[in-house]
Parts: C-alpha cells; structure tokens; sequence
C-alpha cells in the first residue's frame, strides 16, 4: 500500500479505522482555494494565484463606500423622524392637562359677573387712588398691632393677679401649718400641682407617732378597696362591652385598625414636645372619630389606648425609666379632652401591676396558685414557665414609672392635669403605712426617682417628714431574706442618703 491511498476521513478520526478515499484529480487539487493552505512537502512551491489589480480594488472600496453612506443617511433619516414624533407626542401629553385647565378656567371666568374698576382720567387720579390704598393698608397694620398690644397687656395682668392670688393662699396654708400650694404658672409646661389630700394618712406623718406600723387598716383596706373598683370596672368592661364590639362585624373592623395606629404612634413616641402633641394630637382625633361611630365604641378605643400606652411602659419604661415622662405627658393631652382614660389607665395598671394603687396580693383561701400568681401579675413564658422575680420586678418598676410620671405631669397649655400630683401622694403614705416586702424598696425609689422631686415642691415640709420616716423605720422594717430585697435596701439607702446631704431627690435621665 502506498502513502496517501488511505485517508482518514471525519468518521473514523478517534476511531483508528482507516478507510480508503478517492484521491481528487491533480487539476482539481490546483483549482481548490483549501489548497493553497494545505500540507506541503518541503521545497514544494506555492500554487499559481490570481492576480487582482489596484484599481479593482478601488472600485470594489468606491462601491462599499458608496452602500454605507446611502445606508447611514437612511438610518438617520428615520432616526430624526423617530424623535421627532417622540418629541412631539411628549409635548402633546405635557400640554393636553394645561390646555383642559385653561379651558376650564376660561368657561368659569365667562360665568362671573366683574365689575371693571372705573378708568382713571389722568395720573393725579391714579397717584391718589394709590395713595388712598396705602392710607387704609397702614390704618389697618396699626389696629391690628394695638389689637395685639392689648391682648398681651390682658395676658401679664392676669398672670400678675394669679401669681398675687397663689401667693396669698400659699401664705395663708402657711400660717394654718398645711401644705402649700405650689406657684402655678400662666403658661405649660412648668411643675404646677393641685392642692395635696394628705387627710387619708395624716397619722403617719405626725411627730407624734413617727413610725407607721402595720396595725393601722385604714390604709390597707383603702388600696384593696380601690383595686377592687378597677378590677371590677375590668370585668364588666369584658363581659359587656366586648361582645358588643366583637359580635359587630363593622366595629370590630374599625376597632382593629384604630388600634393599629395607636400603637404605631405610641411605639414610636419620643422624647421631644413635637412628638409629643403630634402623637396625641392623632390619638384625640382618633377618638373623636370613634365617638362618631357610638358610645360603645368611643368606650372600648379609649381602652385600647390605655393598654397600648400601659403596654409600652411594661416593654420599654421597665428598661429606662426616663422614658415613662413622654408617654405620661401624651396621657395627660389626651386625659385633658377624655378624662375618662384616667379609669381605664388605673385599670390597666391595676390589671398587670397591683402596685400602682399600692396592694400586695395574698393568696385567697380556695385559690388556686396560677390564678394567684396570675392576680398579682406574673407572667409565663411560652415554654409556660414562671418569670424570674428579677423580670417581674422590673416589669413592676416599669409601670410604676408610668404612674408617678403621670401624678407629676403639670399643667399643659393651661388646662389641669386630670390626674394630678395627691394621687402620688396618696400612693406614698399607703406604701409607708404597710408593712415592707422584697419587692417593696425597689418600687419606692423608682416612685421618688419619677415624681419625688414635685413632690417635694409640693409638699415642702410634709414631703420632708415623709422622707424622715422613710430613712430610718420603714427601712430598718424591710426584710433582707432575699436578693433583690437586699438590693433594692442597699439603694433606697444611698438615695435617701443623698437627699439629706443635698435637700434633693435624684431625677432618672436618660442615657
């Protein structure tokens, strides 16, 4: 066999077959274009080309030029006739709502009867017509500023003669050995309070028996009395009014998305004034919407707002308690239009921290221990264990903060804060008059730490006392068998300390 009789074609290439190939014709190998770039043998000469002249290939590069010139101006030709009408069709939806409005105003303006002001002959009557105009113009300017003069002279003197009248009656509870009034300011927001009600406890606050002992049921028997209320205002709000709500598909509905958006505002309450009246500006026009709807819903949204607000002290007050001012001073703006809120704020409190009236919960007899513990406002987690008494404490402090941030909210915008600063008061004696548990100091300073220091604005030398008694028996009586008893001693100590070196109680701040 020779070399160059078989060939390997592309079927048998990867395969090793060899397959025999018509060899092509010596004139065919000449003429094929593939075998000017075939395999040679070495000294084997290239094939014969073709020649191609210059000047073919000038005419073939004229020809080329010549087709992609005509193709450019075609191509840009249409381009321009593209965005031509793109131009134009932008500039015909721009104007067609312009030219409906003018067309409009133009039919409205055919409809009015004007009266074209009369021509002026000459200038002199244009001048003084312009001079008349500036005349009344300047009249008017000069009314309105004394209009303005007189309202703020009415304002300082009426400021004068209560701040006059507060005096008088400050001095003259001076001379009775009472309580004085606190100097209430013409404007908000400044520590304004309301006349102390002290009467309750008196005994606890006299020289004569300096210490409160646990013997006295006055007290005890007024906290368990007032949380009773509340818990019974709970039970009826539940068994009457919420099947009401809920059996109504169109209420429950609204109530639903009404509390919503109070929670929303009041999750994203801060502390700056602005927030503040926007957020109970919302939350007022909320319930003014609800009292449209009916009583029975007005009722069940100012519940709702109680617990949102009551919720949030436990989640975000338990953690700092400078938080509880903002969301007290929203409470109040909206307690001053709704004073029935105040209610359903005590019950709330009540509902989750039976400490807010003060009352610590004993177990009853045939009770079981979940509804006890459940009564005094444990909570369990949802593996259904018990909270630690660390977490229960400061969910305690937590909505603590909240009251006595509201008690020592002053007056805003000139109207009284529908749950004034004896509230706290009335709260303090009772704790004193009772005996101490574990839990007992850490709720006292948090109290004082909140609203202590209006307290002691309002109640100078009674507040005094007070804090006296505090310091040295009630706190000899605390119960050291636990930590967080020991703790919370070790603190109410150090604070009362500091009030009697510096003749001031510490505020929480924030940070």
């Amino acid at each position: 066999m020779k070399y160059g009789l078989f060939l390997l074609d592309d079927a048998a290439v990867g395969t090793g077959e060899r397959r025999h190939v018509r060899r092509p014709s010596k004139a065919a190998e000449t003429s094929a274009p593939w075998r000017q770039y075939a395999r040679r043998s070495l000294g084997t000469p290239f094939p014969a080309s073709t020649p191609v002249t210059i000047k073919a290939l000038d005419d073939q590069g004229e020809r080329y030029r010549e087709l992609a010139q005509k193709a450019r101006l075609r191509l840009a030709a249409l381009s321009a006739d593209r965005s031509q009408t793109a131009r134009t069709t932008a500039c015909q939806a721009y104007a067609r709502p312009i030219q409906r409005e003018l067309e409009e105003t133009r039919v409205f303006l055919s409809k009015l009867c004007i009266d074209k002001p009369k021509a002026l002959k000459n200038s002199t009557d244009a001048d003084k017509s312009i001079a008349d105009t500036l005349t009344t113009v300047e009249r008017m300017r000069c009314k309105f500023k004394e209009e303005q003069e007189q309202k703020q002279q009415a304002k300082e003197a009426a400021a004068k003669e209560a701040a006059a009248k507060q005096a008088e009656q400050a001095e003259q509870a001076k001379q009775a050995k009472q309580p004085p009034l606190p100097a209430q300011a013409a404007t908000a927001p400044t520590p304004a309070t309301s006349t102390p009600k002290p009467a309750q406890t008196a005994s606890a606050l006299t020289p004569s028996t300096p210490t409160p002992t646990p013997s006295t049921p006055a007290p005890v028997a007024q906290a368990s009395a007032t949380a009773t209320k509340y818990r019974d205002m709970y039970t009826k709000l539940m068994a009457e009014l919420a099947p009401k709500i809920r059996g109504d598909p169109a209420k429950r509905s609204y109530c639903f998305k009404q509390r919503g958006l109070v929670t929303r505002g009041v999750g994203q309450l801060k502390d700056s004034w602005e927030f503040i009246s926007r957020t109970a500006d919302n939350i007022k026009a909320i319930l003014r919407d609800a009292g449209t709807k009916g009583d029975d819903v007005l009722e069940w949204m100012l519940n709702l707002v109680a617990k949102a607000i009551v919720k949030q002290a436990e989640r975000e007050v338990a953690v700092a308690h400078h938080a509880a001012y903002p969301l007290a001073s929203t409470a109040v703006l909206v307690m001053q239009t709704h004073p029935r809120l105040a209610d359903m704020l005590m019950v709330r409190l009540v509902k989750k921290c039976p400490f807010a009236v003060p009352e610590y919960v004993a177990k009853r007899s045939g009770q079981s221990t979940d509804e006890y513990l459940k009564r005094a406002g444990y909570k369990r987690n949802d593996d259904d264990e018990l909270e630690s008494e660390g977490i229960y404490s400061e969910r305690m402090a937590g909505m603590l903060a909240l009251f006595a941030a509201i008690v020592q909210t002053p007056d805003i915008g000139g109207q009284p804060n529908p749950f004034p600063v004896h509230h706290g008061w009335t709260w303090l004696a009772r704790m004193l008059n009772q005996k101490p548990r574990a839990i007992s100091p850490m709720l006292v300073q948090t109290f004082l730490s909140v609203a202590g220091s209006t307290m002691l604005t309002a109640y100078a030398r009674q507040m005094d006392k007070l804090l006296g008694v505090l310091g040295s028996a009630w706190l000899a009586a605390v119960p050291t068998s636990s930590p967080l008893a020991v703790a919370g001693k070790s603190n109410l100590t150090t604070f009362i300390e500091e009030y009697q070196q510096t003749g001031s109680l510490r505020r929480c701040k924030s940070g």
